[in-house]
């Protein structure tokens, strides 16, 4: 009788501390989910006298020395980690775009796409998941951002210069369209441009649902992605 109560104590302090994790994890995802809502922005349309093209050089991407990321915050609940960085990385990167130096600098015509097939991060299991389910990218394999304007160029550039400026374009990923603003940090040495594009963008407004695997692993809404690229003169 006394070992029978000893098991019946045992499971009864199992099932308590299953029930407990379940409600502490649905708790947890649901306060996740409630600040995760975004309002899209659609795409943005050129209304715009666009500025004269003379004097514009086109560059291209180099992929070898071009990558492009995506950083998230996940809650890994069952590994003690609330706020890991998820970050995954692809140099499958292509596209061009046009530049001019000297007085009234200019950036335009910049076309890019991202192979999201090919985004790796530090776990294969958390890529399968976020390529199948996610991102989908059976279906929708690439991003694409074309930009539409510039603001805070200076009003004069030259070479190996550094300058900070916000590029404004349409960004398109899983079948939507939206308007992202791009912070760029950049220069021109001879024929070779470098820099950093950083932008924060929003899942749910591309009609991604943000990934949760059982209430268990839980990623956030907003997602930082980053372009380090490096572009030589066509």
């Amino acid at each position: 009788m006394k070992r029978r109560n000893i098991l019946l104590a045992v499971i009864g302090g199992v099932i308590i501390i299953i029930v407990a994790g379940i409600l502490y994890t649905s708790h947890f995802a649901s306060a996740v989910n409630q600040t995760q809502s975004h309002v899209a922005s659609g795409a943005v349309t050129v209304t715009e006298t666009p500025a004269p093209s003379t004097g514009l050089q086109t560059f291209q991407i180099v992929p070898a020395q071009t990558t492009a990321s995506y950083s998230v915050y996940e809650n890994l609940i069952f590994q003690n980690k609330p706020n890991n960085d998820a970050i995954g990385t692809t140099h499958s990167v292509q596209g061009t775009f046009k530049i001019r130096t000297g007085t009234s600098p200019l950036v335009a015509s910049m076309n890019i796409t991202v192979d999201l097939s090919t985004l790796q991060s530090d776990a294969q299991r958390r890529d399968d998941f976020i390529k199948h389910n996610s991102l989908q990218t059976d279906t929708y394999p690439n991003a694409t951002f074309v930009s539409v304007s510039t603001q805070g160029l200076p009003s004069s550039y030259t070479d190996g210069q550094a300058v900070h400026f916000q590029l404004t374009g349409n960004l398109t990923m899983h079948g939507k369209t939206n308007k992202e603003v791009f912070d760029v940090q950049g220069k021109v040495v001879g024929k070779t441009i470098t820099g950093t594009a950083t932008s924060t963008i929003y899942m749910s407004d591309f009609g991604i649902e943000p990934p949760n695997l059982a209430n268990i692993a839980i990623a956030q809404n907003k997602v930082v992605v980053t372009l380090n690229f490096t572009a030589n003169s066509a």
